[in-house]
């Protein structure tokens, strides 16, 4: 047999990446046994191409030389050619990304790699144009038939790298040790030295911004919250920190990132001033900012004493906050929800500005003068004027390589509402209800075209992400936003898709996706971004369900990921097509998993404080197996080092004793909820519903439910002592730390 006679198999496949390329005349094979089998059988090297379904440059890389049948021939000729789905296969596409990042001091999506029979890599690149894509891979052919030893000595070499920089042994001393080099400062000087000042968000910094921007949540609203919140040192400026996040939000809401029309944020924006997005919209990137805003709009109440013009800045962050996660739930509970009850993955960068067009990168978003003319009719120079509407289009052509957005506008606040209500002479509420009626007409006009590409999959992480915001908003957005109501329910059915579909409660395992059937086995992250999300609705609901599964799921976390030797979590369970098994530690687009499940174990020691002794220790083993890079650069690790700072301001646990229908224990609900206080958990001991097999796990909770329940009381145990029941609101406050 030889690889010019192997066909496409994609069409078999669950994966909405793969199956894009279905149809490509590349005889594209799985990432499975038997296709790494057949590698060896036929004895020539593999071409593994990477990436994800909503991914531009992969569309570009596929269309200009994977649909090509010249190009396709000679990789059919000389390579067994293998397309990975990222997002299922997270372990495969790890391990080589990061030989990617340590040859070539960078990486991304699409990732091309050539590599050994065996798996062994050795040599990697992105996106290549046409031509140079077309030369490579002859190049690379002609290598492998000249001096193949070479190739294999560079494969064995680079694999050999890997187990070294995965296998480290370099653990921290303590946690002592850890805290004395102050990661939260350096984490606050880094971000004040990369804060652009002008636009927002963090990249060259002051003058010399520029993009692209991520959000990055785990790596920026995260630790600024709580540099905003906690007292760790007298070199941090807690306004500054909390203005830098605030400017970056801003940024977010009124840029182009932001989208207008229907809602929801796309991955990044490819300009400083945050008006050109990557159009893929990503459900993490949902979730996460969902909660980065309601927590700094908890952090935007105003307290007493400050002045009237505080206040009114205060109140107006703090409803854009608001007004953000509110904009970011309805999109996504409107488009990315399925009728099951999971969330999916992705809308595409790419789209048609008609129904069964030629695809291009924004062509569902963006707008010609002409056509917002005839959409808008008489408001629509006010309405162009607010959004920076040009006649020639306003995006710059640094910022379209291709071309594909000439003449078109990305919709953009570009003037303030004051600014437009002055030249057009209105009142500022009648120009933002002209601005209102005007979205809801184009959101009407964009119904005309085609939708961006769906991942329909359902992954199992991202879910978990996604309960959290849900869950957190529940309890956190005003009554006065609709949206509100709907959130607990739909984390419950979320929750009851994944214990029903993705749960084998006889192996104890999860799975990774689903797409038709369950897909991969569930990864580290998989365990840890469902936990966190089960412990925020317990937080939410009161329901002890929530809290019970998280024990359960830690505890087979721990049994298929834990690093025995040197602590810490693998990113994914033993596979021998794997050759190396990597540990996901550093923050990026996404928390890490290490970092998410510090933060479990800190929180399951509340919850279930009987086994308090091993769930620290374990957390303690953590942090000190990533110590030394929490020591030297602290914001790559920003969410694990956002748990020290819990460390150092104190963990604590709210108990509340009440039944939710009496009026004192909303109150003191309302009071715990609204508060920004992510060292603490809190318990609801409902007399009418008792959490038993709650209180076969935390002995506090065992003996409450055992005494007298008849008054309603929150206490607060702290350093393992639980301090008297308070029965006053006020006194509560004072106990919170409440202003």
């Amino acid at each position: 047999m030889s690889t010019s006679t192997l066909t496409n198999v994609l069409s078999k496949s669950k994966s909405p990446y793969l199956l894009q390329h279905k149809d490509n005349p590349v005889a594209w094979q799985e990432f499975t046994p038997s296709t790494i089998s057949l590698a060896k059988q036929l004895d020539k090297p593999i071409f593994l191409s990477s990436g994800y379904s909503a991914c531009h440059w992969c569309h570009v890389l596929a269309h200009e030389s994977f649909e090509d049948p010249e190009v396709a021939e000679i990789m059919n000729r000389y390579f067994v050619n293998i397309k990975v789905d990222r997002e299922e296969r997270p372990d495969v596409d790890r391990m080589y990304m990061t030989y990617l990042q340590a040859t070539s001091g960078g990486g991304g999506w699409p990732m091309s790699i050539f590599m050994t029979p065996t798996l062994e890599p050795f040599f990697a690149g992105t996106y290549f144009p046409k031509a140079r894509f077309k030369a490579l891979i002859l190049r690379i052919a002609e290598l492998w038939d000249e001096d193949r030893e070479q190739c294999e000595a560079m494969g064995k070499g680079a694999v050999e790298q890997l187990k070294e920089m995965s296998g480290s042994s370099n653990v921290a001393e303590s946690l002592t040790s850890i805290l004395s080099t102050s990661p939260a400062t350096k984490i606050y000087t880094q971000l004040v030295r990369l804060y652009d000042t002008r636009y927002g968000g963090f990249s060259g910094g002051g003058s010399r911004s520029r993009g692209p921007k991520f959000p990055s949540c785990s790596m920026t609203l995260e630790p600024l919250a709580r540099l905003t919140s906690y007292e760790l040192s007298e070199e941090i400026d807690k306004e500054k920190c909390r203005e830098m996040a605030m400017k970056m939000i801003r940024g977010i809401w009124k840029g182009g990132i932001h989208d207008w029309v229907g809602g929801g944020v796309a991955r990044y924006s490819v300009d400083e001033k945050w008006i050109v997005p990557h159009f893929e919209k990503m459900l993490y990137d949902q979730a996460q900012l969902v909660t980065g805003a309601l927590d700094f709009a908890l952090l935007s109440n105003p307290s007493e004493g400050e002045y009237a013009d505080q206040v009114k800045s205060l109140e107006q962050d703090r409803k854009l906050c608001f007004d953000l996660a509110s904009d970011i739930l309805e999109y996504t509970l409107r488009d990315l929800q399925s009728p099951e009850g999971g969330f999916w993955s992705a809308e595409d960068a790419d789209s048609a500005s008609e129904k069964g067009g030629k695809k291009s990168e924004g062509a569902f978003y963006i707008w010609a003068k002409s056509e917002l003319d005839e959409v808008l009719g008489k408001d629509a120079e006010l309405v162009e004027y607010f959004f920076g509407v040009k006649d020639d289009g306003n995006v710059e052509l640094q910022h379209d390589m291709h071309g594909e957005m000439t003449g078109k506008n990305i919709l953009y606040q570009a003037r303030e509402h004051a600014e437009v209500a002055e030249k057009f002479n209105k009142t500022e509420d009648e120009v933002r209800e002209i601005i209102k009626n005007a979205l809801n007409e184009l959101n009407q006009r964009r119904d005309t075209r085609e939708r961006p590409g769906l991942d329909d999959k359902i992954l199992t992480s991202w879910n978990g992400l996604m309960v959290s915001a849900l869950a957190q908003a529940s309890i956190k957005l005003p009554d006065t936003y609709p949206i509100k109501s709907q959130c607990l329910p739909v984390a419950e059915k979320v929750v009851s898709f994944i214990k029903q579909r993705m749960w084998d409660g006889n192996k104890g395992e999860l799975a990774r996706s689903w797409r038709e059937g369950k897909g991969p086995g569930g990864q580290t992250d998989d365990y840890a971004f469902l936990i966190r999300g089960l412990l925020d609705l317990y937080e939410a609901s009161g329901k002890e369900e929530h809290a019970l599964w998280p024990i359960e799921l830690q505890k087979r976390q721990d049994e298929l990921f834990w690093d025995k030797h040197n602590g810490g979590y693998f990113a994914s369970a033993p596979d021998e097509h794997v050759l190396v098994r990597m540990k996901d530690a550093q923050d990026n687009a996404e928390p890490s998993a290490m970092s998410v499940s510090l933060h479990n174990l800190s929180r399951l020691s509340l919850i279930a404080s009987d086994e308090y002794e091993l769930y620290e220790k374990r957390a303690e083993e953590a942090y000190l197996s990533i110590g030394e890079e929490l020591k030297q650069m602290p914001r790559a690790f920003g969410y694990s080092a956002c748990g020290l700072m819990d460390l150092e301001r104190g963990h604590r646990e709210v108990i509340i004793v009440g039944s939710p229908d009496k009026p004192l224990t909303r109150q003191f609900l309302h009071l715990v909820h609204t508060i920004y206080a992510p060292n603490q958990v809190l318990l609801l001991i409902n007399p009418s519903h008792l959490p038993k097999a709650l209180a076969e796990h935390n002995g506090v909770v065992k003996s409450l439910i055992e005494g007298d329940m008849t008054e309603v009381t929150l206490r607060i145990c702290e350093n393992g002592t639980c301090g008297l029941p308070i029965k006053d609101v006020e006194e509560a406050k004072k106990v919170l730390g409440v202003v």
